[in-house]
């Protein structure tokens, strides 16, 4: 055992690196798609197959290996055990600085729509043609208003408030603090991996890989994963205003 793992036994070696950022959005992905499938033939939207997959998948998944990490490492199962990134910000952190890295995920996502629509275009026919972003915002159009109603409540709640703060806990709480022997390269690979985990939706994957390389390397220099939390929900939020407008 080397010097530096004898100080940080916990930290991640590659393969489980890997393992753990990318595996979530395998089972994500695949259980989505299934969901997705049969939701249609019963005459419901794909979008709603996509929210149910966060308290079904997402949340348990994620929370589920903070919970096994903190009892291996600490012998409690406990949140905080696993999240290091957890240092207190000022109202400054919590407020101009979500708004300013908000306001930058907004202009590169402006800034890389044609390559995510160039990528759309190719890659769509991968994909099966339900599964589609267009196929969820066609299904979503055309859905009687009941269920248009209760989506949105279902995508503001999911969507917009659990699954962000589940997903900045798990890969810049739990995950970016132990990837630290990376150095300046930490939330590279970080924000990388966590647009690749998206991989159901890939034209999706340089903006997410862009927008979250901002959120990553201010949770890395202010040990704070908080503020990720912040960002992200705005983002999923004006995602979720583009489905119903």
């Amino acid at each position: 055992m080397t010097a530096s793992e004898k100080q940080d036994p916990d930290r991640l070696s590659a393969p489980l690196m890997f393992a753990l950022h990318l595996v979530p959005g395998i089972i994500i992905g695949a259980v989505f798609h299934f969901l997705a499938w049969h939701f249609i033939q019963r005459g419901l939207t794909a979008y709603l197959a996509l929210l149910i997959v966060i308290p079904l998948c997402l949340v348990p998944l994620e929370l589920g290996v903070l919970l096994l990490w903190s009892r291996r490492f600490t012998g409690r199962s406990s949140l905080l055990g696993a999240v290091r990134y957890r240092h207190r910000g000022t109202v400054v952190d919590y407020v101009a600085l979500p708004i300013v890295l908000f306001m930058g995920c907004v202009v590169l996502s402006i800034f890389i729509s044609p390559v995510s629509q160039y990528l759309g275009t190719q890659l769509s026919p991968w994909l099966p043609g339900w599964a589609t972003q267009q196929a969820l915002l066609d299904g979503m159009a055309n859905c009687p208003p009941i269920q248009r109603s209760a989506t949105l409540l279902l995508a503001v709640l999911l969507s917009g408030f659990i699954a962000p703060v589940v997903e900045e806990l798990y890969f810049r709480g739990f995950l970016l603090p132990r990837m630290e022997h990376l150095g300046w390269m930490a939330p590279v690979v970080n924000s990388l991996l966590f647009a690749v985990y998206h991989f159901y939706f890939p034209e999706n994957v340089p903006g997410i890989f862009l927008a979250f390389l901002l959120i990553s390397y201010v949770a890395w220099l202010k040990k704070d994963w908080r503020i990720g939390a912040i960002v992200h929900s705005l983002s999923n939020l004006m995602g979720v205003l583009s489905v119903f407008t």
